[in-house]
């Protein structure tokens, strides 16, 4: 087990720590060096007497014959060099290498097909020998490889084990990075401690504790509704006003016969024709707002101004917890379906704009019998409204943040959008777009109690009305708070005389026990203990997790979080250490709702869904695919995941179904008919529908462009990763930009075809982009499209789709349908790629040439199991591997 780096320094106090808790850093140290303190694995692998595999040096010839030509030292084209190749196969490093040169002959994707071809005789002498040479390597390497490397709680596992010892949410954004390209956020060695960190982890367990532990009276549970037509109307009034004298006065100076506009109020001759131009966009539509019949008892959520959103503030007094939103709210006359969605989230710095969403909901009942929409919202601990100003003349100002409450029509999150749309309607109708919702009241209600004192807090104050509260009780609390935060470790006894010292001296002080106790259990949450996943043991060798370290890891493989009291009791009884105990426990935490944190914590960085945010897209050209349409669309990918495993779903579903996972807002943009409520669930899909598997949802489609154009490159790219487990090479420095193409209106299969033209493109391009053509009938966001449309210099011209297309071994396909068809008959290549990602997340560590024996095994398994998504699941946690440290 390799041990992490930590370097040790001071550290500034955390503000209102006082002198008495200057021994923190003595403490730190102490504990730090007793922690890590355990005997290092490094140098086990190389021991002198281990035997050696090699091949023999006369193979040397038949890469003298067949491959120096592109790979010699000089050229080590692809950066393969395999005229200095070590011909010893005792290296991890070594041994990869050879696997690749395996593969790539196996495949017969070397040599190519314009170089000289192996003869039969060569190629059968050479694998043979090399096969036998790595079946021997991977024996010789088993016990050396494949280590796993003790890490630190990446940032959702954090915030899972605080919910799961406290019951309280916290926001670990502010934590160290998890980042690991290319990887895993359970990767070890990118999950390192360092103590200039300590003061955050520091600072979030104190906040964590401020609410856990609670001492005050049971709040009352209040129920507030808000009229929303009182502060709509005002508002809209205010601005009206604004408008109105600031075009009384441009009227004026217009009549003044040529006096400076200063005269009239205005700072030149630009601030008075803004003035007149606001006037002209906004007192009509304003004015008309205000008369309406509906604006007297109620709001109408307008695209931008006048009334863009109505909110509602959760007061500073309002203690943090649960509140549930309501808002009774119908449907004006009878607009687009895609209008009649209502969003709810926290407010941001644009009230005609901005929000942070919470909930999307479909509105169905009319106006003049409307529904009640309601969603439950979690209030941080010491968030109070913010306040900002939104218009410095008019006097505007708006509150923001985590406890205001904001509802609108649904619409993309950007300002441009909105304010675009308005404006371009009054120019053409000389009205704004007509509302399609409107709103009677809202109101809020919490916070929603289930139980007083907290469970938090009786957690920690155990047995609290027979116990005095003085060190004695500290050190119990302390001793038991530490061994559920360290999950199956008991603390120092040091350690735990330091902390009780701690909370006496600050009880002498002047703290209330229940106050004093908050440092001590702070620095439990900021300690190695509880920040590392561990697996401690006197010997250095290989071993047999006991069973509550099983339990520990197979919790956080399978929830992210530390095992539950079921699991936990199921090791000590020695459950876990029998097949049949272990297979119940494992499909038992696969089917509780927490296993989703497996589900979207794998995929997303299995399926590099973290493109979906690498860029905006442009709301003028997609304005369908807001906020609330990319996050139904991510959650689709997770729900139809999620969803195979429960089922006993096949791999191959991922591939090619006939029915899909969505929600109302899904179904509404994908065009499908008779799905209703925000839940997701199971729809057929619809005749020659092109939805079914990863590549007809839009999260997937959507991450292959660039926002603005769909990319056969990106496209192309993903498929042959994800898809057909053949990662193409990384792009060569200096690729030319094409420039004799710049600027002209042509479609992409045409640009990349004029790419194709340059050598060092053409390789691998000629693999990509042809799998890409067959996606090229979906947009940048996953709509179907049946021309594609190109936009130079503010002109529009539409192409036909050409999305004919090969894959990488010259299978020809027509189109969509048949793309999906030839992938989904490579279903074991595509599974052999899943269960290499499964391993890598669920060890730590990037899977390595050890580990092709593991994943031969989960595969067979997984055959002989009908290929369903448990099956490789159940025999990952099954394995040797999983279950030694």
């Amino acid at each position: 087990m390799r041990e992490p780096q930590l370097v040790v320094e001071n550290t500034t106090k955390p503000q209102g720590v006082n002198d008495a808790r200057s021994n923190i850093n003595g403490l730190l140290v102490a504990f730090l060096l007793a922690v890590f303190s355990q005997p290092s694995l490094d140098g086990i692998a190389g021991a002198e007497d281990s035997p050696r595999v090699v091949m023999p040096n006369h193979h040397r010839a038949f890469f003298q014959k067949y491959c120096l030509d592109c790979h010699d030292a000089q050229s080590a084209e692809g950066n393969v060099d395999l005229e200095t190749l070590s011909f010893d196969l005792g290296t991890l490093q070594s041994a990869e290498q050879w696997q690749k040169i395996l593969n790539a002959l196996n495949s017969g994707e070397m040599p190519p097909e314009d170089e000289r071809q192996v003869t039969d005789e060569d190629k059968t002498a050479f694998l043979e020998t090399l096969s036998k040479q790595l079946v021997a390597a991977r024996r010789l390497l088993a016990d050396t490889g494949g280590q796993i490397t003790m890490r630190r709680l990446n940032r959702r596992e954090y915030e899972n084990s605080i919910e799961a010892l406290l019951g309280i949410k916290v926001d670990a954004g502010d934590l160290p990075d998890d980042a690991n390209p290319g990887g895993f956020d359970t990767a070890g060695g990118s999950l390192f401690f360092s103590s200039d960190q300590f003061e955050q982890y520091l600072k979030l367990a104190r906040t964590a504790l401020d609410q856990a532990i609670v001492t005050s009276p049971k709040p009352k549970v209040q129920t507030r509704r808000i009229e929303v037509e009182d502060e709509s109307n005002r508002r809209v009034q205010r601005l009206y006003r604004y408008h109105e004298k600031g075009f009384e006065r441009w009227k004026e100076w217009q009549a003044s016969g040529g006096k400076s506009p200063t005269e009239f109020g205005f700072a030149d001759d630009n601030e008075a024709a803004f003035r007149k131009l606001g006037w002209d966009r906004n007192g009509a539509d304003f004015a008309h707002y205000l008369a309406r019949e509906k604006t007297q008892h109620g709001a109408l959520l307008t695209v931008n101004e006048p009334n863009p959103q109505v909110g509602l503030v959760i007061p500073d007094d309002a203690p943090p917890g649960q509140y549930r939103i309501r808002a009774r709210i119908g449907v004006l006359g009878d607009p687009d379906p895609s209008r009649t969605f209502v969003e709810i989230g926290f407010r941001g710095e644009r009230i005609d704009s901005s929000i942070d969403l919470i909930a999307c909901r479909k509105v169905n009942a009319p106006i003049n019998d409307p529904e009640i929409v309601e969603v439950l919202v979690d209030i941080p601990i010491l968030k109070k409204p913010l306040t900002v100003d939104v218009g410095v003349n008019t006097g505007k100002r708006v509150d923001i943040g985590e406890r205001v409450i904001a509802l609108r029509q649904r619409m993309p999150n950007v300002f441009k959008t909105g304010f675009a749309l308005r404006r371009d309607s009054i120019a053409k109708t000389g009205a704004n777009i007509e509302p399609a919702l409107w709103v009677d009241w809202v109101e809020w209600e919490g916070p929603m109690i289930q139980q007083w004192p907290p469970a938090s807090t009786q957690a920690i104050f155990f047995d609290d009305a027979d116990r005095a509260k003085d060190a004695d009780y500290a050190r119990a609390i302390i001793e038991r708070f530490a061994k559920r935060a360290f999950r199956i470790k008991d603390a120092d006894p040091e350690f735990v005389d330091r902390l009780t010292a701690m909370c006496s001296s600050e009880m002498d002080s002047g703290k209330r026990f229940e106050e004093a106790i908050k440092l001590p259990l702070s620095l439990v949450l900021a300690s190695p203990g509880f920040l590392y996943l561990r697996e401690p043991a006197s010997d250095p060798l290989p071993r047999d997790l006991s069973g509550e370290e099983l339990a520990v890891r197979l919790s956080y493989f399978l929830w992210s979080s530390p095992p539950d009291d079921e699991l936990l009791a199921a090791a000590r009884a020695g459950d876990l250490t029998t097949a049949a105990g272990l297979a119940r426990q494992t499909s038992r935490l696969l089917d509780d709702e927490r296993a989703m944190e497996f589900v979207s914590g794998f995929t997303h960085q299995w399926l590099q869904m973290e493109r979906l945010d690498f860029f905006q897209f442009n709301p003028k050209l997609y304005p369908e695919f807001d906020a609330s349409v990319k996050l139904a669309a991510r959650q689709e990918v997770y729900a139809t995941i999620g969803n195979l495993i429960r089922s006993q779903g096949a791999i191959g579903e991922l591939l090619e179904s006939d029915t899909i996972l969505i929600n109302d807002l899904l179904a509404d943009y994908y065009g499908i008919s008779d799905v209703h409520g925000p839940a997701f669930r199971e729809v057929t899909v619809p005749d020659g529908m092109p939805r079914g598997g990863l590549l007809g949802m839009a999260a997937i489609l959507a991450m292959g462009s660039d926002g603005e154009r769909s990319s056969p490159v990106e496209r192309g790219a993903w498929v042959m990763r994800k898809l057909l487990h053949d990662p193409p090479p990384p792009a060569p420095a200096n690729v030319p930009q094409l420039s004799r193409l710049a600027g002209e209106s042509l479609p992409a299969r045409q640009l990349l075809e004029a790419h194709m033209e340059e050598s060092q493109c053409a390789q691998c391009h000629r693999k990509i982009d042809p799998i890409g053509y067959g996606l090229e009938h979906f947009n940048a966001v996953g709509l179907w499209r049946e021309t594609e449309q190109v936009m130079v210099r503010r002109k529009a011209k539409k192409y036909p789709i050409d999305d004919a297309g090969t894959l990488p071994d010259g299978t020809e396909f027509q189109g969509f349908f048949e793309l999906r068809d030839r992938i989904a008959e490579r279903e074991a290549v595509f599974a052999r790629g899943f269960v290499e990602n499964l391993i890598e997340y669920a060890l730590g560590r990037p899977y390595g040439f050890t580990d092709q024996d593991l994943s031969d095994a989960i595969l067979t398994h997984g055959e002989q199991n009908g290929r369903t998504l448990s099956a490789y699941l159940h025999a990952l946690v099954q394995s040797k591997a999983f279950q030694q440290k």
